[in-house]
This record gives structure tokens, C-alpha cells and sequence, in this order.
């Protein structure tokens, strides 16, 4: 029988990235208020213009949506998935772990991260919020070389993690 566990965690937006989409929308206002204008003054270009603002705001409304990131963990058996979902459209795996052969795990605490600072890894992925009660997991990956993965897992995707992670290796 499979062990199976999918937890969805959604990217709280952070000021920098508010700010962001209020940019893009003001910019997007700017230029349709001037397409529109132009379309006005010359009707010859009236049907350019309408066009131009029709695309304008499709663009301002996918640059806007770029800012909804998901993470997905999947643990089936003995693997850990990670997904990074994007305006819940695109979804691109980070990095797919044998957890078997984690070389550690543990709680992701201040004093930790301060540890983990000082330690170089080829890859480094974070994705949870910075609020969030945290895990970490630090991974020899084939391709990817030494990998650290922040993740906040729920107690269920826990447990089925901790069932094929080596007790030697749990901090």
C-alpha cells in the first residue's frame, strides 16, 4: 500500500510585492488613458488604439497574477515532490528527494538558520512563509549537488516524511 500526502501551501504577498502589482496596474491605467486619448484626436488610429488598450490590460492582468505562488509536497513512498504553482497556471517541479537518503532534517529555528547560514549548498529553496513553522531537509541531490529545502510541512505530510527519513539524520 502507497503512502501518499499532498499539502498545498499558498506565498502570503509580502509589501514589495503589493506595491508591485499597484505598479503595474497604475502603468497599465497611464497607457490605456493615452491610447485612448490618441484614438480620440486621430480616428484613423482609433482601432489601433482600441487594440492596444485590449492588450494592455490582458498584459497588466498576467504580469499582476505572477505574484500568486503555491508550493506543492507530494510524499509518496519514500520521495518528497516539491511544486512551485504559479497563478495556479504553471507548475514546475523544484526538486524531487529520496527521503531515505536525506542527510538531515529537522526543525527550521533562528538558531538553526544561523547555523545552515555558514554551510555552502548548491541549491537553496524556500518555500514557505517566513512566519510559517518551518522544517528543513538537507539532500545530496544527483543533479542538483547539495540541496537545502525549507519546507512547512503539516502534521500529516510530516509523519508520512518521518516514516522513510533515517532516524540517524532527525535533529
Amino acid at each position: 500500500m502507497d503512502n501518499i500526502s499532498e499539502q498545498l501551501v499558498k506565498i502570503n504577498k509580502t509589501p514589495k510585492d503589493l506595491f508591485l502589482t499597484g505598479a503595474i496596474w497604475l502603468g497599465a491605467f497611464l497607457l490605456v488613458f493615452m491610447f485612448v486619448l490618441v484614438g480620440l484626436n486621430n480616428p484613423a488610429l482609433a482601432t489601433l488604439s482600441f487594440l492596444l488598450c485590449i492588450g494592455i490590460i490582458f498584459g497588466a492582468f498576467k504580469l499582476s497574477k505572477m505574484f500568486n505562488i503555491e508550493y506543492e509536497y507530494i510524499v509518496v513512498n519514500r520521495d518528497l515532490d516539491v511544486d512551485k504553482i504559479v497563478a495556479q497556471s504553471s507548475r514546475k517541479r523544484l526538486v524531487s528527494i529520496k527521503l531515505n537518503e536525506v542527510s538531515e532534517f529537522g526543525e527550521f529555528t533562528v538558531q538553526k538558520a544561523q547555523k545552515l547560514a555558514n554551510r555552502h549548498f548548491d541549491e537553496k529553496f524556500i518555500c514557505c512563509n517566513p512566519k510559517d513553522s518551518a522544517h528543513y531537509i538537507i539532500y545530496k541531490h544527483p543533479k542538483k549537488g547539495m540541496v537545502l529545502l525549507i519546507v512547512a510541512m503539516n502534521e500529516r505530510t510530516k509523519t508520512e516524511a518521518l516514516k522513510s527519513i533515517p532516524r540517524t539524520v532527525i535533529s
